[in-house]
């Protein structure tokens, strides 16, 4: 069962497609690899979220710029095979997925650092 409803999910990624398909994919993902982690319900929320949003933008590019005169739209560009880098909202998943877990699905290489 989903954490998050289409309206929270437009509150960061404004569209006017049914973010519902894209929510029940992240609810998917996050239950299979991040269920057992041990990161809080709180957290498994914000990542649902903002994965939906990530998915919306890879479905759904936003314009970053237009211009009225002789109509010029130009559309944000993912890289294929950027994964969860490759957008705002999977940088912000990268970001709350404190395990790393995510990362590692994406084909990423999880580094440690260690301070004496």
């Amino acid at each position: 069962m989903p954490r998050v409803v289409p309206s929270e999910v437009q509150a960061i990624r404004p569209t006017s497609l049914d973010p519902m398909p894209f929510i029940l994919t992240a609810t998917v993902l996050v239950d299979t690899y991040l269920g057992s982690v041990g990161l809080s319900a709180t957290l498994l929320t914000e990542i649902e979220r903002w994965l939906a949003a990530h998915f919306l933008e890879v479905a759904s590019p936003s314009v970053v710029s237009k211009r009225l005169g002789d109509t010029a739209v130009t559309m944000d560009k993912m890289k294929l095979g950027d994964a969860l880098k490759g957008t705002r909202y999977g940088q912000q998943v990268l970001l709350l997925d404190t395990s790393g877990t995510l990362a590692q699905v994406a084909g990423m290489k999880r580094a440690t650092v260690f301070v004496d």
